[in-house]
């Protein structure tokens, strides 16, 4: 039963106010398809980063149905970082890291993936931040 998709309609109680937004996680592209016949769906939150590139048209399905795409594990998660030479090339051409650069792809592709990394400090929430504004056109092709 984990792989399917629960039939919530009758226990959504949207119109009564209790549930404001339904959000989903740790599906396919064919459980959201059937989940959005049951209920509006505003976000999916799955493990994607520039190393698990799996759900690449869960991504694109779901930017074109305006719901939000949150990866768990932007940075890898408790797996290393891949370790990459074009990876390494964009993290040296603009003197950051390769989690920073994995951010910045993140961002850079598609505008509905939101990525929440983790942080400990203000000088790693600042060097996440930093992210957003690193990719180049050139830094994309290189990564794929």
């Amino acid at each position: 039963m984990a792989n399917e998709v629960w039939a919530l309609g009758g226990d959504l109680k949207v119109e009564e106010g209790l549930i404001r937004h339904l959000g989903i996680s740790n599906i396919d592209l064919a459980q959201f398809t059937q989940a959005r016949t049951i209920a509006p769906i505003v976000c999916v939150q799955n493990a994607y980063n520039i190393a698990n590139r799996g759900d690449d048209a869960l991504v694109d399905a779901c930017l074109q149905a305006g719901v939000a795409y949150v990866p768990f594990y932007p940075v890898g998660g408790f797996q290393p970082l891949m370790q990459d030479n074009n990876l390494a090339a964009v993290a040296n051409r603009h003197a950051v890291t390769a989690a920073q650069v994995a951010l910045a792809w993140l961002l850079a592709r598609s505008p509905n993936i939101l990525p929440i990394p983790g942080t400990g400090s203000l000088d790693h929430l600042a060097e996440n931040a930093a992210a957003a504004e690193l990719m180049t056109a050139e830094d994309l092709a290189l990564l794929g």
